[in-house]
């Protein structure tokens, strides 16, 4: 059987081809599998659309809820100089996707500095980090050398290996010495 010159470079092109699509998958299986290693997810703390009131409660009420959402959002703000926008899965559940806004530049500067590690630690001891990929770093917004702008929104991706954390679960954020307690995933 004789063979045409261009039937080998046709299957060579084709073997090449169907490489590409493997190295992708490759690619999405190495980051999902970094995910899975980190520690994990987080949620967002008080919605700011249902502001509480104000007034004390009366003696033996206990406080409500939106009441206490709204104390704790004013904390983070005092202590980081960012509002927690929300907490939300991600990636099929898989990962933790945290957006904050930043309100004091000065004060949200651990947020955005490469050298501290924030993590996310639930009711249970679990400590949910930010993954790193090799090539695309970790999976937060940084300064990098740049000025922190105010009144924008940056995010954070927490792992969440084997979808240990739900919707409705607490989280506490950690970033350095400040820690942000029960933000609640949306």
């Amino acid at each position: 059987m004789k063979r045409h010159a261009n039937q080998g470079a046709a299957i060579h092109a084709v073997g090449d081809a169907s490489r590409g699509p493997c190295r992708a998958v490759g690619a999405w299986l190495l980051l999902l599998a970094t995910a899975l290693n980190w520690p994990g997810p987080a949620t967002g703390a008080a919605s700011p659309s249902n502001p509480a009131p104000e007034a004390a409660p009366a003696k033996g009420d206990a406080p409500k809820p939106d009441a206490v959402k709204t104390m704790l959002a004013r904390l983070a703000e005092e202590r980081l100089g960012v509002k927690i926008r929300a907490v939300r899965l991600s990636a099929a559940g898989f990962m933790l996707d945290l957006r904050y806004r930043v309100l004091d530049a000065d004060k949200a500067a651990p947020m955005l500095d490469r050298k501290i590690q924030p993590y996310l630690l639930d009711s249970r001891g679990a400590r949910l980090g930010v993954p790193a990929s090799p090539k695309v770093g970790a999976l937060r917004s940084t300064r990098r050398g740049g000025e922190i702008l105010m009144d924008r929104d940056y995010s954070m991706l927490f792992g969440n290996p084997g979808r240990y954390l739900k919707q409705g679960s607490k989280i506490t954020l950690v970033v350095g010495e400040q820690k942000i307690e029960n933000l609640t995933i949306e």
